[in-house]
């Protein structure tokens, strides 16, 4: 069966040497080339003199030369049908990495199952910050219907000829090839509209990085008024408008019908909103449970990677299909692909908040260990967790009780990813220059002294644990217990009833140990997980010192059982807050 596609990296022998009057971008991007099935060589159909509409009428190609020993080309018989339903999988070139067919992740899919999700569907007047210190971020939230989200939007008919006439016609764009998910390099928005919108296109592109924030079409949007109050760059980066900030909270999607984005987890784990205005999308997402995290870092790490759908290697990946006016948050180190079934555009953001802290620097420490270029990693990480630190130890000084479960975990998380750079910078480390010249120019000059604040946060956060000032009873409002959208009651009405651990008598600390473990970061000792099995993040190790009320650390590294009995009280806090969030879902 003849096959007619484009091939920009082919050369057409009829005209190698020839200079042709077709400009460059319509030869690499909108011209047709059939291949001979008879000497597998490609042409261009108008080097041949063959119009595109007599291309599809061929079932069996031959060339030239090769009529001479094997006949005229074959026709199709009967009804004609387009070259997209006559398409098929090469599953020889599928198992040998080769990826020339855009259509064959229509084909992968269909032959796949997957499980219906269970995610929540909740309104948009629902999801408040009092929403999310109830139930966290743990999984993809759906919100079928824009109203409550406080969130201004385009107009459900925009072309992308009318984002490029705001966006810019000169602004680049990185489009992907979708039968290689490589990236096609000097196009611009002209050229995109142009193909987008136009009537023919003999490839299958996709557009899922236009950042959009500083353009007159960035200021016509809104982000929903929850991702404004999580996002950590919007509410801690200061001087946004006269310094260099993380340029990633608003992105415009531009996808033709069969696109597909391979498996992946967005940079530094952050978190996504994900608004469609036109069109349809279909995700598949993979928990990032401490398992599927392994596997999906072997695998991008894998030469082997462009031969393996990663679905196959896990035990659950769930389908979501979202269509127009449809929203999803997508919480942090989710694992997801996403196909297109119908043109779609769609505007999202990424953002980095308080709430699973820990998997994001689980994230980052893959992007690290696997080399991932920095082009494609969460700008300024680094400086961004210097910005957080110093807000929580703000935080945890004037008014800890305002910090929920998940955030108190993770400033646990986010104190020791700090405290592994202050210890290169101590007098007595043994890091190089070049490593303190590096963890310096990542610090915000905000942060004046950067060991005092990690000692400081670290020794406030402890101090809460220690003394049992967690706040679950206090975090949730009575209201809560039978309408999650209530406010949290005032702080006064709740004197006396912080549950105190009398179980506890000694104050502890923790410390990053000044050595990475070498063995793998789950034989380390962890930070007590939920039911949903957080994984503990990068592999640093901590331990944990005792200290008297002027903070002197006691000289006396902890033993085993001191470490162990650290754990179950820890433990038995998180089964004390489970227990009685079951019994108020049980009242309500």
């Amino acid at each position: 069966m003849s096959q007619v596609m484009d091939t920009p990296g082919e050369k057409c022998p009829l005209c190698a040497n020839k200079q042709r009057l077709v400009p460059l971008w319509f030869q690499e991007n909108t011209e047709t080339w059939i291949k001979c099935d008879i000497c597998n060589v490609w042409c261009h159909a108008s080097c041949l003199k063959l119009p595109s509409e007599e291309c599809d009428r061929i079932d069996e190609y031959h060339c030239p030369n090769c009529t001479r020993t094997h006949g005229p080309s074959v026709y199709k018989v009967g009804i004609r049908k387009s070259k997209r339903e006559h398409s098929k999988v090469n599953y020889a070139d599928l198992e040998n990495g080769l990826t020339g067919n855009p259509y064959k992740w229509k084909r992968v899919l269909d032959s796949k199952i997957f499980q219906k999700h269970k995610f929540r569907k909740i309104r948009g007047e629902q999801l408040t910050i009092d929403w999310v210190r109830w139930f966290g971020l743990e999984e993809p939230i759906i919100i079928e219907n824009p109203d409550g989200l406080d969130m201004k939007m385009p107009h459900k008919d925009i072309t992308v000829s009318e984002i490029a006439e705001t966006v810019g016609y000169d602004t680049p764009v990185d489009v992907i090839d979708v039968s290689t998910q490589q990236e096609i390099p000097d196009w611009n928005m002209y050229k995109w509209a142009t193909y987008f919108d136009g009537p023919k296109r003999d490839q299958v592109l996709n557009v899922i990085s236009l950042e959009v924030s500083e353009t007159p079409f960035g200021d016509s949007i809104l982000r929903p008024r929850i991702v404004r109050e999580l996002d950590w760059v919007e509410n801690m980066w200061p001087n946004k408008k006269m310094v260099e900030y993380p340029k990633v909270q608003l992105y415009c999607l531009m996808s033709i019908k069969d696109s597909f984005t391979d498996f992946h987890i967005d940079f530094g784990g952050s978190s996504v909103f994900y608004h469609v205005i036109r069109g349809s999308k279909v995700f598949y997402f993979v928990p990032p449970t401490p398992s599927n995290l392994k596997k999906y870092s072997r695998w991008i790490s894998s030469p082997e990677q462009s031969m393996t759908f990663f679905a196959d290697l896990v035990k659950d990946c769930f389908e979501v299909k979202l269509v127009a006016g449809n929203t999803m948050i997508i919480p942090t180190g989710w694992i997801h692909a996403v196909y297109t079934p119908d043109d779609s555009i769609v505007i999202g953001g990424n953002f980095l908040h308080g709430f699973n802290i820990g998997i994001q620097l689980a994230i980052y420490d893959i992007e690290k260990r696997t080399n991932v270029p920095i082009k494609y990693r969460f700008p300024y990480f680094e400086k961004m967790s210097w910005y957080a630190g110093k807000h929580y130890n703000k935080i945890l000084k004037e008014d800890p009780s305002s910090l929920s479960q998940w955030e108190l975990k993770g400033i646990v998380e986010l104190a020791l990813f700090l405290l592994g750079f202050t210890g290169k910078l101590e007098s007595n480390s043994e890091s190089t220059m070049e490593e303190r010249q590096l963890i310096k120019d990542n610090i915000p000059n905000e942060v004046s002294d950067p060991i005092r604040l990690t000692k400081r946060l670290s020794r406030r956060i402890n101090r809460i644990i220690n003394q049992g000032n967690m706040n679950f009873d206090e975090e949730e409002s009575e209201d809560q217990k039978v309408n999650i959208k209530s406010c949290r009651r005032n702080h006064d009405d709740n004197s006396g009833t912080s549950r105190k651990d009398n179980s506890v008598s000694t104050k502890i600390k923790l410390r990053v140990k000044k050595r990475v473990l070498e063995d793998d970061h789950e034989r380390s000792v962890k930070w007590a997980k939920t039911s949903s099995s957080v994984p503990r993040p990068p592999p640093y190790n901590y331990s944990i010192y005792s200290y008297d009320e002027n903070d002197r650390e006691s000289s006396t590294s902890p033993t085993p059982e001191e470490i162990a009995k650290v754990e179950q009280i820890i433990k038995e806090k998180i089964r004390e807050f489970e227990l009685e969030n079951r019994k108020k879902s049980y009242k309500s």
